[in-house]
This record gives C-alpha cells, structure tokens and sequence, in this order.
C-alpha cells in the first residue's frame, strides 16, 4: 500500500508524474501517473542539483484487513479494558486517602474520571451522514515559504469531487520570499477556480486568512493549511453538519503525512489521531469542540462576519495576537452555535521532523492555548453541563500535572521513602491505552502503535514542563518557527 517513486520535481508542477515500471527483464515503458487528489502525497527534495524529489505515495482505501490484523485489534480492545478496569479499581482505593491528602488524591481520581470519561463519550460520536448539501464554498489556503508543498496542496484541491461551479480556492501569499507565490500564479494560469491574493511582506497566518474571507461571497468558507493534502471526498463530507442550522463550525480529521520520517513523526501520528478521534469526538457529542485544527476545517460565513473584525485585531495584554488564529476564531463561532468534528473529512499534515522545531511550535501552541483557554471558559458555562465541566477540568490538568510530576518522582522518594513506581505504572498504564486504542481504530498490523507509549513518556519527560514558560511569556506574539516574523500591529 505505500510505494516509493523518484520523480522529477518538473513534472510535479505540470499535474503528473511519469514513472518507469520495472520487470524482471528491465524497465518498460513510462506510464503516467496523474495526481489523484485521494492520495495524500509527500515529498522531500534530497538534491536541488539533480533536481529530484522523493515522494511517498498513500492510497486513501485500504486493502482488506487480513485476519491477523483482526486478531490483533481485538486483542488490543480486550487489553484496553482490562487495563481501563485495574485503573479504575485503583483508583477508587484513594478515596480512603482523601481526608490525609485531599489535593493529590482527588486529583488522581479526576484524572482517571477525565480520560475514561473521553474514550467512553467517543464510543456514541457518529460522524455526519451525506445529506446531500452542496452549499458555495471557498477554500481559503495562506502559503508562506510553501514551495515543497503548495502544489501538490492545490492539486489535491482542484481533484475534490465537490462540484466545481459552486466551489473557489482563494490561495494568499502571505510575503513569501521563495517560490511560492510563482508556483501559486502557475496553478491559477491552469484553472479559473484558484484566485490568488499576494501581499507585498508578511503579514502573518491571521491577516491572510481575513484577506481570504473577504474575497468571497460563499456560504460556507474552509481552511486548509498549505502543507495538508486532502482526501478526494473530504470536502464534501466536511460541510454536510451544515444542515443543521444551529452549525457554526466543523472539525475535519487530520493525520501526519510525513509520519514515516522519524520517531518523533511517528510519536505525532499517533498524537494527532487519538486527539481527533478521542477528544474532539468526545467534544463533538455536545457540539462544543474547542479548536477547529488550521489543517483543515470549516466555518458558516454568516457566523464569521459580525465578529471578524474584532478576530483579525484581538490583542492580548496590549500585544496583538499573532497565533492561535483558530482557536480564537472557534471560540468566536461558538458563542453563537454548535462546533462539531467531522472524521470521514480527512486531510494529512505536515508536522516537524526535528525536535528544535517541534518544542517551538508546541510552546507557541501552549501559548495560544493558555490566552484562548481563558475565552472559552466565559463562554463554555452557556453550553451543555458535561461539556462546560470537560472543559475546566481540560485547563485546570495541564497546569497542575507538573506539580504532581514534582511531588511524585522527586519529592516523596526523598521524604517518605516511597518510590515513583506506582506514578510511572500510571503513566505507563495511561501510554498503553493511547497506543493500543490507534492499533485498534486502525487495524494497521505494525507496531506504530508502540510510538503512542512513547509519546506519553515524551510529553512527561519534555512537554508537560513548558505549560509555566508558557504562562509566564503567553504576552509574546513570535512564532518562532518562521524565518521572517510577523508585521507587528
């Protein structure tokens, strides 16, 4: 299911590829191989001198599960229970240590009520049937300094089974200073429904998504980052929630593309799909998800209108707000109305490869997270009670699971003799159910689902302590991982 071409970075820009198929006897002849827009595409250039690129290759349908897969995914759900199961049980037998430490105890019992309470929400999440709708739409997509991925973006896009008369992709080159913006006009010379907005220096993600929503006059305006490629059926399956009236906003589903890359691409994927498919689903039940992801996601104009001024200038502590554009822009929508998440609206992500650049864009997440957390508190009290209390629970975690990290692996081994085992074997026991739950949603057979466990361990080790750093520099606006920073307001 996953093939392995090189291909010439040419005939990427004219649409296609061309490849030899090779036999016993040598190569045949060239076929051509269009881009389908149902499969994701990555690429990575490895010598601009050859002018060569490597492209991995992924058919969005899978071949049929053999019966070792399923054998393995049943053996993983029947695992996860048991473990569910001891956990709980565990749990239960702090209630007795409550009156002699009430803060850690109930903490450890709001944790376990908190994730079992995720996965169990999800088991009722029904993604949104084809009800037929097929509102105008325009997918707006800002590019900065995307030119090893804008194209193949676009021609993902441009192969959507949306009808093509009631959909525009509004592309806006936001000052990038490769070829972008030469690779955008090429792709808008090929088709009339790619309009290009350029601006003359950056500008930044959130002035170039307005620019876009003013463009257009469709009824319902998508987001897709530059470097995510969609799925042929996704848009379509993205703006089906819209029948329901009361819809402002809808989530679409994103995988890492580039997952094979390393260990901390393949400790991602597995993040990105438990999130969606776990939290997101979990938050979809009540209509109240509280970040529609940049990656891919759509929004009602009607929704956006009386509030996009005051989106595009949100300051935060006198600075403007340079990032987190889609949790504000959530937070904006759903004051008025549902946000769901759709899973059969898949698009693949680019996410970084190295470690430098992954912590600077997880702090700047952090970030937004902690000055958007504090918007949607005012307005989560108004929607339903088991989704308004997810969400305090949600913020509060985060800020206190560095302390119990402290308490438990450096204070209590030097005080009363008690060693860190029975917080790892949480830890551990919480790692497990992550990866086993992708093995099991995804039936894959390999051992991604081992990258889960690490990443559990990862956002302990590293991750979990840049919640402070964030609270103490959230009045910051840099990205951090951009070569030229934004135009500040």
């Amino acid at each position: 299911a996953r093939h392995a071409l090189r291909v010439r970075v040419s005939d990427l820009e004219n649409g296609g590829l061309k490849f030899r198929s090779a036999g016993a006897d040598g190569p045949r002849a060239e076929k051509p191989l269009p881009l389908q827009p149902n499969i994701a595409t990555a690429y990575r250039r490895h010598g601009t001198s050859k002018g060569t690129a490597r492209m991995t290759t992924k058919p969005a349908a899978r071949p049929p599960r053999a019966t070792v897969d399923l054998y393995l995914s049943a053996m993983a759900t029947i695992i996860m229970v048991t473990i569910v199961g001891a956990v709980i049980a565990y749990k239960t037998t702090l209630i007795q240590h409550i009156p002699t430490t009430p803060f850690f105890s109930i903490y450890g019992l709001v944790v376990v009520g908190y994730i079992v309470s995720r996965f169990a929400l999800s088991l009722f999440y029904r993604p949104c049937p084809d009800m037929g709708l097929k509102p105008t739409l325009a997918v707006v997509m800002p590019a900065f300094n995307e030119e090893g991925a804008i194209t193949t973006s676009i021609t993902a896009l441009l192969g959507s089974d949306y009808p093509p008369s009631k959909m525009e992709i509004v592309v806006v080159n936001d000052g990038s200073t490769d070829r972008t913006g030469q690779q955008i006009d090429q792709m808008a010379r090929r088709d009339p429904r790619v309009r290009v907005i350029h601006f003359p220096e950056n500008r930044g993600k959130r002035a170039a998504m307005a620019a876009g929503i003013r463009a257009t006059k469709a009824e319902v305006i998508a987001f897709v980052d530059s470097d995510s490629v969609l799925e042929r059926s996704s848009l379509r399956a993205l703006v089906q929630d819209f029948k329901d009236p009361r819809v402002n906003a809808v989530a679409g589903h994103a995988d890492v593309l580039n997952e094979d890359r390393s260990f901390l691409t393949r400790m991602q994927a597995v993040r990105y799909f438990v999130a969606f498919r776990v939290s997101k689903a979990a938050e979809s039940v009540f209509g109240a998800v509280t970040c529609c992801s940049g990656c891919f996601s759509a929004y009602r104009r009607s929704a956006i209108m009386p509030g996009l001024s005051e989106w595009e200038n949100q300051t935060f502590l006198g600075r403007a707000a340079t990032f987190g554009d889609d949790r504000a822009l959530t937070n904006l929508v759903l004051r008025t109305g549902l946000v769901r998440y759709n899973r059969d609206a898949i698009s693949r992500t680019l996410v970084p490869e190295e470690y430098s650049k992954f912590l600077r864009q997880q702090l700047r997440w952090k970030r937004s997270w902690t000055r958007e957390s504090l918007s949607a508190m005012r307005i989560m009290w108004r929607k339903h009670p088991a989704a308004a209390l997810a969400t305090y629970i949600g913020v509060a975690l985060p800020i206190i699971s560095p302390l119990v990290a402290i308490r438990a692996l450096a204070i209590r081994p030097v005080l009363d003799d008690t060693g860190p085992w029975v917080y790892i074997l949480g830890l551990y026991s919480t790692a497990l159910l992550f990866g086993l739950y992708y093995e099991a949603a995804n039936r894959r057979g390999d051992r991604m689902w081992f990258y889960g466990v690490g990443f559990v361990f990862f956002y302990v080790a590293v991750l979990v302590w840049q919640t402070y750093w964030a609270l103490l520099t959230a009045r910051r606006n840099d990205w951090g991982t951009r070569s030229t920073a934004p135009v500040q307001k």
